[in-house]
């Protein structure tokens, strides 16, 4: 169980309180064998037609949504007595409101140019269930025969949605009825309206919107239209429940986990990776619910339909076992998931193991190293539980007796295959983390021992041969440990048993436990120091600490991206740190690009740092890494200069909070509220909280990390001498595009004859604040925030 957490909802004080749930899920009516297991999916599937009822004005109310019908409903064959399915063929129309946060209204009017959609339709299909049967079906005439147009209607739906967005809604029902959920989920797709095809979700277990759309951030309730041309779905509504916001309580969608993955133990054959990437594993579970029965997991979730890569590309279950029997494991084209049936339910907290194989063309088709091989998708190779949930790694490698394999984890031993030639590898994390990936062909290991700070470490760097490319890997094993050095002083000792590197050919890095995938950097210039710091920031801040949900993405790329710019300075020179500084603050004005052209809002008003990957869309396709990574790192900065004392300039309090962030999520996914709760309590003792009687930081994460603001400041001043030589610096901070009560303390730097300098905090509290500050002396100059510590638009000084 977590602690009852709180997460910001619209004004300054509104709030919705997130905790978890315990959910005793009670045993279905019947226990299904698996064969009955496999039979039940295939009626949902199915969708046979075998009833009718006439409806007038006819009112279903779901969760926020309003529908209203007038025309006739051909309902689904039942499935162990229970109808999941309706087509609608007439006349009806569909009302729902976007949430009342304003950023989520922002979000529906830039799709359809209201915050509260409604259409007509003359055609809608329903998958469910919960309770809507007994809602339509009342005078169902049984038995009655369904037109062919209502025939068509049921068999398109789920191919439709299978290519569209991956999701298996006949899978999702099964979960529903198996695991006997309550209440059960509620899917519409409506159409022939002037909205044309939409679909509505209300899931209250979140798995749909989690697996799916990687919306785990407790949002039940989905209401999106799919874009062909871009291969996307437009979100329209993304939200919590109505019971939710009348409660003002809401739970993470991991509260709803049915299992704990405890371990992995994988085989990995990449002998012939360019055709066929062959895995089998066996997986350790832990059940979080009483009886359950099946399990869905995420697979393939990283394939794009785009020329039809989902489909042709796919890793595929071959074979799923239990205790050394077959077992049912549900996979449909196009889908970016699986699910696992279960021979019997199991109880809250049982270990069980279920061993499952794949098979599929999921290598990256990439030409630059022909004959190394790495996953399309990073993630997307093998069935996963949940949002990042942490396992422990055995994974063992099959290869060309002439490759070489890099993965997460410890090196264990190399050699041969027993009873052939074949190559073989094995790497095992004790640890227990979120990722794991690899890297294999004909690369070359490059190795260094060297003794850091925290104690002695093995680096290595897995290279193309120089036939190949040549590439400096000297120095990138020497920047690796830089690196680790530098960020064990500031965040704490990197705890893992080794650390390593591979290249690969693709123009961005990825940072997994132990493992980086980079390019070719190998320039000492300061956007190869950042980088390398960024990737390897990731053991810290994804790895060591992780983060919650999609919201609290930028606790790791905005927390990695400062890192870079702190070792930067640290290692190239204050001035390129202040480029990469530039470089983040220069974009956030700028308007965003879409689909079509560019929009109107500027790039950093679109939305809160906590919309997470919400921010990327057909409208706002630059948008994400910008506020993400950019801004996310600048908020981050901002709490840096918080922290630091005013008179010394020392940032130690600030790395000593990281640090105890860092010590009390270890091994654990920290979401927005843990960081501010942690923040919060180390600032309440700092200089500045002192001074301003600041006794948390609700404030700062409001305006900041909740809010889509870019203020702008700018002082004026005039100089007035004083007693004995002395000098009274008064005038005006005036603040601009913030909220009425926007709050933020700033800093003033000094500067006086013979070189001296001194600072000075003072505070914007609204639109216009006056300051008075005495000095011993008059100053040579005076400026406002000469070091861009505090984000804006714009930031300036004008004496009187």
């Amino acid at each position: 169980m977590h602690a009852p957490k709180r997460f910001h909802l619209h004004g300054p004080l509104s709030v919705l309180i997130l905790c978890s749930v315990l959910f005793a899920f009670q045993s279905p009516a019947q226990d299904a064998a698996p064969t009955e297991g496999r039979a039940l999916y295939e009626v949902l599937k199915g969708f046979d037609l075998q009833g009718k009822a006439s409806v007038s004005n006819l009112t279903l109310k779901k969760d926020r949504a309003e529908m209203v019908f007038t025309g006739d409903f051909y309902f689904a064959a039942p499935a162990n007595g229970r109808v999941t399915g309706a087509v609608f063929i007439g006349s009806g129309s569909f009302k729902a409101a976007a949430p009342p946060i304003s950023y989520e209204k922002e979000a529906m009017v830039r799709f359809i140019n209201t915050d509260t959609a409604e259409s007509d339709f003359r055609t809608a299909v329903l998958r469910f269930s919960d309770d809507t049967f007994e809602q339509i079906g009342k005078g169902m005439e049984a038995g009655a025969a369904a037109p062919d147009d209502a025939r068509k209607l049921a068999a398109e739906l789920e191919p439709r949605l299978l290519k569209e967005t991956g999701a298996n809604i006949s899978a999702r029902l099964l979960v529903s009825l198996a695991n006997a959920e309550s209440p059960g989920v509620f899917l519409a797709q409506f159409d022939k309206g002037s909205r044309g095809r939409f679909t509505y979700l209300v899931d209250p277990q979140t798995r749909l919107p989690s697996s799916v759309f990687g919306i785990n951030g407790g949002e039940k309730v989905l209401l999106f239209s799919y874009a062909p041309y871009s291969y996307t779905n437009d979100m329209w509504i993304a939200t919590y429940s109505e019971e939710n916001f009348a409660k003002n309580q809401a739970s993470y969608s991991d509260s709803f986990d049915l299992v704990a993955p405890l371990h992995y133990d994988m085989e990995i054959d990449v002998r012939n990776a360019r055709k066929v990437l062959r895995t089998r594993m066996r997986i350790d579970f832990q059940s979080l619910a009483d009886g359950l029965r099946a399990i869905p997991m995420d697979v393939n979730e990283g394939l794009t339909e785009f020329d039809n890569i989902r489909l042709k590309e796919a890793m595929r279950v071959t074979s799923a076992r239990y205790e050394g029997r077959d077992i049912p494991c549900l996979q449909e084209d196009w889908e970016s998931g699986l699910t696992i049936l279960l021979p019997k339910a199991m109880k809250k907290g049982e270990k069980f193991s279920v061993e499952v194989a794949l098979e599929g063309d999921f290598i990256d088709n990439q030409d630059t190293f022909l004959n190394c091989y790495y996953p399309q998708d990073n993630n997307g190779w093998y069935p996963k539980y949940g949002y990042l949930k942490r396992s422990t790694f055995n994974a063992l490698f099959r290869h060309d007796k002439n490759d070489r394999v890099a993965s997460i984890g410890k090196l264990v031993r190399e050699g041969t295959w027993p009873d052939s030639t074949d190559g073989l590898t094995e790497f095992r994390m004790e640890i227990p983390v979120s990722f794991i990936s690899f890297a294999a062909g004909k690369l070359v290991r490059h190795s260094d021992h060297r003794k850091l700070q925290f104690g002695e470490i093995d680096l290595d760097f897995y290279s193309v041969p120089s036939s190949v490319s040549s590439v400096k890997e000297d120095f990138i094993l020497a920047e690796m440990g830089n690196v680790l050095n530098y960020f064990s002083e500031y965040f704490g000792a990197y705890p893992y048993p080794s650390f390593k590197a591979t290249i690969h050919p693709f123009n961005f890095g990825q940072g997994f436990p132990t493992l980086l995938m980079i390019p070719r950097t190998d320039q000492a210039n300061y956007a190869v120091f950042s980088f390398i710091a960024h990737e390897t920031a990731h053991q810290w801040w994804g790895n060591i600490v992780a983060w919650r949900s999609y919201r609290d993405q930028w606790l790791s790329e905005g927390f990695a991206e400062y890192s870079g710019m702190l070792y930067t300075g640290f290692r190239d020179s204050m001035k390129n740190q202040r480029e990469l500084i530039d470089d983040a603050r220069y974009v956030l004005p700028f308007r965003p690009k879409t689909d079509r052209g560019i929009g109107k809002e500027k790039l950093a008003e679109i939305g809160p740092l906590i919309l997470g990957h919400r921010l990327s869309t057909r409208n706002t396709m630059n948008v994400y890494s910008n506020l993400i990574y950019s801004k996310g790192a600048l908020v981050l900065r901002m709490l840096h200069f918080l922290f630091s004392d005013p008179n010394t300039g020392s940032g130690q309090p600030f790395f000593d909070m990281m640090s105890d962030f860092v010590k009390q999520y270890q091994n654990q996914a920290a979401s927005t509220e843990d960081f501010m709760r942690v923040a919060g309590a180390h600032f309440a003792n700092t200089p500045l909280g002192k001074m301003f009687g600041l006794k948390d930081l609700g404030w700062f994460f409001q305006q900041w990390v909740f809010e889509a603001k870019l203020p702008s400041y700018r002082m004026e001043y005039r100089i007035e001498p004083g007693d004995n030589n002395s000098a009274v610096v008064t005038g005006t901070i005036l603040q601009a595009n913030a909220g009425p009560s926007w709050f933020m303390p700033l800093p003033v730097v000094f500067k006086f004859p013979g070189n001296q300098m001194g600072r000075a905090v003072i505070y914007a509290n609204g639109p216009e604040t006056a300051f008075k500050i005495p000095l011993p002396m008059k100053p040579n100059s005076v400026e406002l925030d000469p070091d861009l510590w505090i984000l804006s638009e714009k930031t300036e000084t004008k004496k009187k």
